[in-house]
Formats: structure tokens, sequence, C-alpha cells
């Protein structure tokens, strides 16, 4: 089942981008992610120093509508101590759309793989669902989402704790094709 998942989510996004009748973006992100939102100082510096992510997004422009998947790669140094590898793929639809400014709204699946040291009791394969704001000025792109973990980190085994991955997620991404 997983790897159906997987490779149904593979399958859509290399599907779309040979078939594109759309303009096509692409670009390096990096963010942090944080358990709760919060304005503050002390808790906006402790998720930039603890939990980090980076990797890269594809925009695919179809008029009112965008395709966005995007891999990350998320540490955490906090006391969980858990790297994934994140494929959202978030659908759009454009609230906002000028020459230099657009602002969207966007939802979807999300895949983390956890990746390097982890817990035995924890699943390798986690899933979740996206919601979330974007907004482009220039080549940069600021996109700030939700994620509601669906499936319970440390698997079905008896006695374990329940643990979803519901995070805040902030990145800054930079356009390299506009």
């Amino acid at each position: 089942m997983k790897k159906n998942v997987l490779l149904f989510l593979v399958a859509l996004f290399f599907a779309t981008a040979a078939n594109a009748q759309a303009d096509v973006t692409v670009g390096p992100k990096l963010g942090y992610q944080a358990s709760k939102l919060s304005f503050k100082k002390e808790d906006v510096k402790g998720s930039l120093d603890n939990d980090m992510n980076f990797g890269i997004f594809v925009r695919f422009n179809f008029r009112n509508f965008v395709l966005q998947p995007e891999l990350l790669y998320s540490y955490q140094n906090s006391s969980q101590k858990l790297n994934n590898l994140s494929l959202p793929v978030l659908f759009g639809y454009k609230l906002v759309d000028g020459k230099n400014f657009m602002m969207r709204a966007n939802a979807g699946p999300v895949a983390y793989f956890t990746v390097g040291d982890h817990k035995p009791t924890q699943r390798k394969l986690n899933m979740g669902g996206a919601v979330g704001l974007g907004v482009d000025i220039w080549r940069f792109t600021l996109d700030i989402n939700y994620s509601l973990g669906l499936t319970n980190v440390f698997g079905d085994l008896v006695g374990s704790a329940k643990a979803k991955q519901n995070i805040f997620t902030t990145t800054l991404g930079f356009k390299l094709r506009y």
C-alpha cells in the first residue's frame, strides 16, 4: 500500500510535467517548521535553531490554478530528533494574479518519509494533508502551510503513543525560471 501511494504520487507528478500546457517555475526553498504557530521572538528563534527544512519546488501555472509538488528535507534537533523527506503535492487557486505579485490558497496530500536514525517503533512513511497560503513577490515565494497528520508516527503497536505530525511549515523560495 505504501509503495502504491508513492508510485501514484510520482506518476502523477511526471504525467503532469510531461503533458503540461502551463508555465513552469522551479526553484530552491528554505524554511522552518513548528508544532504551534507563534510570533514570539524566542519561539521563532528556537524553531530557526532546531527545526529547519530545505529543498526544491516545481510549480505548474494553469490560468487560475497551480500544481506545486515539492521535495523538502526537514530535520528537528528538538526533543523528537525526527528527520524527514516530505513530498507535498499542493493544488492551488490564484486569489490575486498580478505581474509581480500573486497570492494563492493551497491544499493537498503530504507524504513524510523518515530518514536517518529513528526509533524502531516509528513508521517510515506517514501521510498528512496540508492547507495554506502563498505569496509571490517578483521572484520570491513565501508559503505558510499547516499539515494535519493522518497516520500515527508510531504505527498501531499496542501501548504505543498516539502521535501525528501536525506541523506549521514556513518556507521562502526563489524562482529560478520566471
